[in-house]
């Protein structure tokens, strides 16, 4: 993608992409959720977690391709929002397989793991310098 040219605007970019990871994050649980109450067929939902899955990695190298600035703040930013986003990545791979062996137990763990996952991507992107 390019540098950032400043903090300022790293710290911009890296929200949004928490706010866009969330959304991909929240899609796979919420259709994990729906599957278990009988709502979605398998084949639907297998279908859904590898597009949640695909989409979210999408993000992650798109923020990966962006020079942070020389600054602190902005490797701090970087550092966080890296640990955050490869938990949500192994996550979502952990949902996919699970669901493809048709292991509702373990996905439906794996998606409540993954709430811990979703609030740390909202607190970032409510504050990515917190």
């Amino acid at each position: 993608m390019g540098p950032a040219p400043t903090t300022a605007s790293y710290r911009g970019k890296a929200g949004h992409t928490a706010e866009d990871a969330l959304s991909e994050l929240e899609t796979a649980r919420l259709a994990v959720e729906t599957a278990e109450r009988g709502n979605m067929l398998h084949t639907s939902l297998e279908v859904l977690l590898s597009e949640a899955e695909d989409a979210y990695s999408s993000i992650q190298a798109t923020f990966d391709s962006i020079q942070p600035p020389d600054s602190p703040e902005a490797d701090r930013i970087r550092d966080r929002l890296d640990k955050i986003l490869s938990a949500g990545s192994d996550g979502l791979a952990q949902l996919r397989i699970a669901a493809r062996r048709g292991d509702a137990a373990e996905a439906n763990s794996t998606s409540a793991g993954l709430g811990a996952v979703s609030q740390s991507l909202r607190d970032f992107s409510d504050d990515p310098r917190a």
